[in-house]
């Protein structure tokens, strides 16, 4: 979906706009973002609609960066799904800053933030919890095969 330049730029616009959660993002190299993050929707839409949600949402592509690595990493607790969901909103409304109180475009941003993650909220618990399955079975995969306990 993203270039490596493309993933190093959202990484540098989160850094810049001092997104909330953004220190998770150091633990991944350009080239492991590219494979996990996918941009505003979830995993399983076509690209075409992907590419379409993204243009629509420029602004909201940093908070999604993140909330992509943090459902990566889904433990599968409804904790964790609801303070990534809480985060996506809370850079959303950061990423609103980068327009003056009088520009339109803040609102808008802010409108989308509050809209997109009401929706991961709503539809997004499968894909948490198939995250964390996902994660399960390779920690267990991987005590199998390394004997770690």
């Amino acid at each position: 979906m993203y270039t490596i330049e493309e993933i190093a730029a959202l990484r540098k616009k989160c850094n810049a706009l001092e997104l909330e959660g953004r220190d998770i993002l150091e633990k991944y190299s350009d080239e492991e973002l590219q494979k996990i993050c996918n941009g505003i929707g979830p995993g399983g839409i076509p690209s075409f609609l992907r590419r379409t949600l993204n243009k629509l949402h420029p602004s909201l592509e940093p908070a999604a960066l993140i909330h992509d690595v943090e459902f990566e990493r889904s433990d599968g607790s409804q904790s964790a799904f609801d303070a990534s969901n809480d985060r996506f909103l809370a850079n959303g409304i950061l990423a609103s800053s980068e327009y003056a109180w009088y520009d339109v475009r803040r609102y808008v941003v802010l409108n989308h933030a509050h809209r997109l993650a009401a929706l991961c909220r709503q539809f997004g618990t499968y894909s948490w919890h198939l995250a964390a399955e996902r994660n399960a079975a390779m920690k267990s995969e991987g005590e199998e095969n390394h004997g770690t306990p």
